[in-house]
């Protein structure tokens, strides 16, 4: 049905709610619905060793991911080394941080990210649970991309992989960890 003076715009993720009321004409101020909250705590590369159970070896990736990243500021693309040695911490992280029945959401910049990542995380070894990765890219099959919506199985660690345009348009209910590559 329609109505001439009702319009509704339900979105999930935005901070542009002034801007949309402006748009459609709105003669009232958005709507800002609440919802649950919860406590969030950031680890950056740099404490990665301290605050999860890595191995030597990734421990050492993740200070020389932290000491080029310092002296080069952004200044310049990661090359091919930096990339692995990113995919390879994606990995370990959702290994030491994915416990059966949860889900974790890594954010790459593309396609052969994800494909990457994907492959390292399925050879994953970890007694008693069992990794499903979930790719969401608009190359992927719209009906594949839903099954992250669905609850993890038991025995299962969740882990979808998605661009960082996912970051800002969709809500993924049951996300426990989020991996941000930072590109």
């Amino acid at each position: 049905h329609t109505h001439p003076t009702i319009r509704l715009v339900l979105m999930s993720a935005t901070i542009a709610a002034e801007l949309y009321a402006q748009y459609f004409g709105s003669p009232d101020p958005p709507i800002h619905v609440g919802a649950r909250r919860f406590p969030i705590r950031e680890t950056f590369v740099e404490d990665l060793a301290a605050r999860l159970s890595l191995s030597k070896k990734s421990a050492g990736i993740a200070r020389d991911v932290f000491d080029r990243c310092e002296r080069a500021r952004c200044h310049m693309a990661p090359s091919a080394r930096d990339m692995e040695q990113l995919y390879h911490l994606a990995a370990r992280i959702t290994a030491s941080v994915g416990g059966n029945g949860s889900s974790v959401l890594v954010f790459v910049p593309g396609m052969s990210d994800i494909e990457a990542i994907i492959e390292l995380i399925e050879k994953l070894n970890v007694k008693n649970s069992t990794f499903t990765c979930l790719p969401i890219h608009s190359d992927v099959p719209f009906e594949e991309q839903m099954t992250a919506f669905e609850p993890p199985k038991e025995g299962e660690v969740k882990v979808i992989i998605a661009t960082n345009a996912a970051e800002s348009s969709l809500t993924l209910p049951d996300v426990d960890h989020v991996i941000c590559l930072g590109l």
